[in-house]
């Protein structure tokens, strides 16, 4: 009878220290997903943009993803499903995503030394196109509905111009990928189209003939991307995520990512959501 007490006492005792230790043991800490807005061809924004989830990966001692959005909304919809933490958004779809009320803006992206750029429209030198009058009647494309660049800043440019973009082209269309606009008009597909101003530079490396482009204007200074977080994410970790990102040129990892940056990527700041008020004057020029 006693040997069976004594075995009672130590299955019990057993089933006491198991559930002790399964009470302490951490939570496996689950991945962090960054997403982008597709500026590149995917070959290309996964080329760009590893080394930076690799990097911050090491920095702040969580494993970091890399998730490359289908279109410039579909980084919002992501990031208000939860399905992404961090998001880096072109000007005009930050500004689009927050009206979700979803997301806070932790920095911005420099590159190339500067915190701004600008939108060009572009023509063949053979197409006889001089100024954006010469446009009435042609065929031109724009990058994404959500692009800066690439919509909102060129069509307010041809608002202020007196220019109703719905009846003064022949036929507009979204091409999806500034270097898809780029291949458009080499190709004689349309006539001319928008694109940010880095994309030239990305092209030429690529072997494209840039040089059978001229640019018959260029909108306002637009500031480079916002870095975002999903709202209800750990103070803690947000605080080390933009703490890295500013710190990108400051280690050998980080000097890595930037000497890999096709985008010329050359670091972060922090930034607050004002920093956005022109994007949002502009939009409301354009009509979005």
């Amino acid at each position: 009878m006693r040997s069976y007490r004594r075995i009672a006492v130590i299955l019990t005792t057993a089933l006491l220290l198991l559930g002790a230790c399964t009470a302490v043991a951490p939570a496996q800490e689950r991945d962090l997903t960054f997403g982008f807005t597709p500026v590149l061809s995917e070959a290309e924004m996964r080329s760009e943009f590893e080394p930076l989830m690799t990097y911050l990966s090491q920095a702040i001692g969580r494993n970091v993803k890399l998730y490359i959005a289908k279109n410039y909304g579909d980084l919002r919809t992501q990031m208000e499903s939860g399905a992404v933490d961090i998001g880096s958004y072109s000007p005009f779809a930050y500004v689009d995503a927050t009206r979700g009320g979803k997301i806070r803006i932790i920095a911005q992206s420099i590159l190339d030394g500067s915190a701004t750029y600008r939108g060009l429209i572009i023509v063949r030198n053979d197409s006889g196109l001089r100024s954006v009058p010469d446009l009435e009647g042609k065929r031109f494309a724009f990058v994404d509905a959500k692009s800066a660049s690439g919509y909102v800043y060129p069509r307010a440019m041809l608002v202020e111009a007196g220019v109703n973009p719905e009846r003064y082209f022949k036929e507009t269309i979204f091409a999806g990928g500034h270097d898809k606009v780029i291949a458009a008009v080499l190709e004689r597909r349309v006539d001319a189209g928008a694109i940010y101003d880095g994309a030239l530079g990305v092209a030429k490396a690529k072997g494209l003939p840039i040089g059978e482009l001229a640019t018959l204007s260029s909108t306002e200074p637009i500031p480079h991307d916002a870095v975002a977080v999903r709202l209800g994410m750990d103070e803690a970790l947000v605080k080390k995520i933009q703490a890295a990102l500013v710190d990108l040129d400051k280690s050998p990892a980080g000097q890595a990512v930037i000497a890999n940056s096709k985008k010329k990527l050359t670091g972060h700041v922090i930034a607050d959501d004002g920093l956005f008020d022109v994007v949002r004057r502009t939009a409301r020029i354009a009509g979005l």
